[in-house]
């Protein structure tokens, strides 16, 4: 969610106070470069670029001691263009999957914001990145990387590392995820264990009516094996079943998910968590 003006991305015990009355596990924390002009001039960054050490100082905020059993998830950069202080729109970071020195970059921001926070995130999620030259291949590899890099830097506990399909990239339908996940049982076999897809259906929806296909079909390619987590929200405001995206038909694929999975409502505001939470638990037959 938007955390109050001026202290930008914040920490964790604030959020952690937000989210204990709705009963939440998880915090989610963004971790992608600089996302706007407030940004670039808090840190001396360009927007679109990846941070560095002041720019984690100057956006985050750390704690001396983290509550027990606090979990949160690393959401990293997205890839969309942004509008810089200058007042140009700059391009999106450029996801480098296949190129070994960007991801040792890509892996010690990660872990250089879970220590300035004080605990280790227990699933990171990146995204695919619009970069035609990266393959399905490069991505599973590249997230069996992150997993071990992270994890050896955090004493072996290794994070769930979950790919979210993003409208207008590289995996973007359920074709596309579908063949990503076909790449990580057989390029990452040991990820498949417990990583794999975090599935966005606004996204899906909006991919679907953007290409003219069919919102089902690309619902049912989406592999049920694959699905570690759902983003759940109609463009980032609370769901309801009075909306285009069929509701019904998603919460029939998803009461089909035989393993535990997350439920990120990933809304903006607070005073729409509670009202997505119980959408969700409705069509969960879970109240």
């Amino acid at each position: 969610m938007r955390q109050p003006r001026g202290t930008f991305r914040n920490g964790l015990l604030s959020r952690f106070e937000e989210a204990a009355p709705f009963g939440c596990r998880y915090l989610e924390i963004p971790a992608n470069g600089i996302r706007s002009r407030t940004e670039e001039k808090q840190t001396g960054i360009g927007v679109c670029e990846i941070l560095n050490s002041y720019g984690i100082e100057k956006l985050y905020a750390p704690a001396e001691t983290v509550p027990d059993g606090l979990e949160y998830i690393l959401h990293t950069d997205p890839s969309f263009p942004q509008k810089g202080a200058d007042g140009l729109t700059h391009p999106a970071a450029d996801l480098r999957w296949h190129d070994a020195e960007w991801l040792q970059q890509f892996c010690d921001i990660q872990i250089a914001i879970s220590e300035y926070l004080g605990a280790p995130a227990s699933i990171i999620e990146i995204h695919p990145g619009s970069n035609r030259s990266v393959s399905m291949k490069d991505i599973a590899r590249a997230m069996q990387n992150i997993q071990q890099t992270y994890g050896d830097r955090f004493g072996g506990i290794a994070p769930q590392i979950v790919l979210e399909n993003r409208n207008g990239s590289i995996i973007e339908n359920g074709r596309q995820l579908r063949d990503f996940w076909m790449a990580v049982q057989q390029h990452a076999p040991t990820l498949a264990k417990q990583s794999g897809i975090v599935l966005d259906i606004s996204a899906l929806y909006t991919t679907a009516n953007r290409r003219n296909d069919s919102f089902e079909a690309s619902l049912t390619a989406v592999p049920i094996a694959g699905i570690r987590g759902l983003h759940v929200h109609t463009r980032h405001q609370a769901p309801s079943a009075d909306d285009t995206i069929p509701w019904e038909t998603v919460f029939e694929k998803v009461r089909e998910i035989p393993h535990d999975f997350f439920i990120n409502p990933e809304l903006h505001h607070k005073n729409q968590v509670g009202d997505t939470i119980a959408f969700c638990e409705r069509y969960l037959g879970e109240e």
